[in-house]
């Protein structure tokens, strides 16, 4: 059977790709170890190596010591080919990242900053994007775009944001920012993009859940390396997963809703001093020993029955997952009480690895991801 020219073309762009991934991931690697790895013959890895080496985005970096035959040449990336900028936006705060091309995260800000659907707003932030560029060491004519973390759902193509509980608004255009900003933009769910920052530490085409646990609870669901949206645009709400039937009311105006337990608004009365919520609690403040035990039996409950649901790795992060780590044994215990399939040494529940910058993170990957796929 006679390939397709236009299949064996995007198989070889594919096959780029993977190569450019694969060093990125690796720091440094060989030819011998691409090929391996990527189960390519060591002619393809050996032109895909060429080809990158030609478009400037990876180098030789002298030779591995020798194991017998004939020394492998060190492969690096050029991580400083291309940037890439990261815009977290919050009820309170605008988070700013800097990444380079191999996904190393260089600089990053917390910003006071109230949101308000206004144009001084959106003006302001890009006033603040453009101060933060020229804040650090970096060639900004190399930045390739910027991604825009959102706490709402936006529509299929990305240019509307319909609705955001925690921002008050509905049906936005995203051209309200991306106008103050002189990169190519792309907006995304900030659980999306901030499980796409964990999903970076996992292996390759790996399947996980993010559970954010922030002013209102989301999530996201990644399947074979892949963020799984659904046919809405909903997937991984799982703040409004019943666990307590008849309970208390969430702001979508149903009772029991994991929202209404699980928020980091239940360990505040503002959600903005968790610090000063986990500094009693370790001090053994009765009142804030109670709210965490009440915290975690519900938090629990939706663990278990996403874990029922989607049977993989759950990563908890958000406002409350940065503090969880100290936490997580208890919290293993609890759920794993609750698991009828429970095996001892079964560990999937992991603390998040990036805090306050996690969202900001995972937008600044999209517009390399962007560049990358158009390699």
């Amino acid at each position: 059977m006679v390939q397709d020219v236009g299949t064996t073309i995007e198989i070889k762009k594919q096959n780029r790709r993977n190569v450019l991934r694969y060093i990125f991931r690796n720091g440094t690697t060989s030819r011998q170890d691409i090929a391996q790895a990527l189960h390519l013959s060591m002619p393809t890895a050996l032109q895909n190596v060429k080809e990158l080496q030609n478009l400037g985005l990876i180098q030789e970096l002298g030779r591995y010591e020798s194991t017998g035959g004939r020394k492998a040449t060190v492969i690096s990336s050029i991580s400083d080919a291309a940037f890439s900028v990261g815009i977290d936006i919050t009820r309170n705060h605008i988070s700013l990242v800097l990444v380079d091309l191999a996904e190393n995260l260089l600089y990053h800000e917390r910003i006071i900053c109230p949101y308000q659907n206004k144009i001084e707003y959106y003006d302001k932030l890009g006033v603040l994007v453009q101060n933060f560029i020229k804040e650090h060491p970096i060639d900004s004519k190399k930045i390739i775009g910027a991604g825009i973390s959102i706490p709402g759902i936006l529509n299929e193509d990305a240019t509307v944001i319909t609705y955001s509980h925690v921002l008050g608004m509905r049906n936005v255009s995203c051209s309200m920012i991306s106008r103050v900003l002189p990169w190519p933009t792309f907006f995304e769910n900030d659980a999306n993009v901030a499980g796409l920052a964990e999903l970076r530490l996992a292996p390759l085409h790996s399947t996980m859940v993010y559970i954010s646990l922030s002013n209102s609870v989301g999530g996201s669901i990644f399947i074979d390396g892949k963020l799984y949206k659904g046919t809405s645009q909903r997937s991984g709400e799982f703040g409004h997963l019943r666990i307590v039937e008849g309970g208390k009311t969430c702001y979508c105006g149903q009772k029991g809703c994991a929202d209404a337990y699980c928020s980091a608004l239940q360990l505040t009365e503002d959600g903005r001093n968790l610090e000063v919520f986990f500094e009693k609690l370790k001090s053994g403040d009765p009142k804030s020993v109670a709210m965490w035990d009440d915290y975690l039996r519900e938090l629990s409950q939706l663990i278990i029955n996403v874990r029922m649901s989607f049977d993989c790795d759950i990563v908890l992060g958000g406002y409350v997952g940065e503090f969880l780590e100290p936490w997580l044994p208890e919290l293993s215990t609890r759920v794993a009480a609750l698991d009828p399939f429970e095996q001892p040494g079964n560990l999937y529940l992991h603390a998040c690895h990036y805090k306050q910058e996690s969202s900001g993170y995972g937008a600044a990957i999209l517009p390399l991801e962007n560049y990358i796929n158009k390699i």
